[in-house]
This record gives structure tokens, C-alpha cells and sequence, in this order.
């Protein structure tokens, strides 16, 4: 199965706390290891919360 993924962190907050876009990027590349699935693409959002 071919995969898009999206990892976003909205706030230093969320980086901070473990959330970073590195650590989003490695457990989503595990997961589609372990299932078989091809990784195509990965978008990368470091937006800035709207609130």
C-alpha cells in the first residue's frame, strides 16, 4: 500500500513535550515499515497555532 503522511507541530510546547516533527517523522516511517507499506511522501506543516 502507498502512503502520504502529514506531520504538524503547532507549538514549542508540543515540541518540547515529545512531540517534535523529527520524532512524528520516525514513528510514522516505523509504522510503514512494519506494515509492508511504501512511504511516498511526507508533508511537513510548522505552522504556528491559530490561537
Amino acid at each position: 500500500m502507498n502512503i502520504i503522511g502529514y506531520i504538524r507541530v503547532s507549538t514549542q510546547g508540543q515540541a518540547r513535550d515529545g512531540y517534535s516533527l523529527a520524532y512524528q517523522e520516525d514513528e510514522i516511517k516505523a509504522y510503514c515499515q512494519a506494515q509492508g507499506y511504501t512511504l511516498l511522501r511526507l508533508f511537513k506543516d510548522e505552522g504556528i497555532s491559530g490561537g
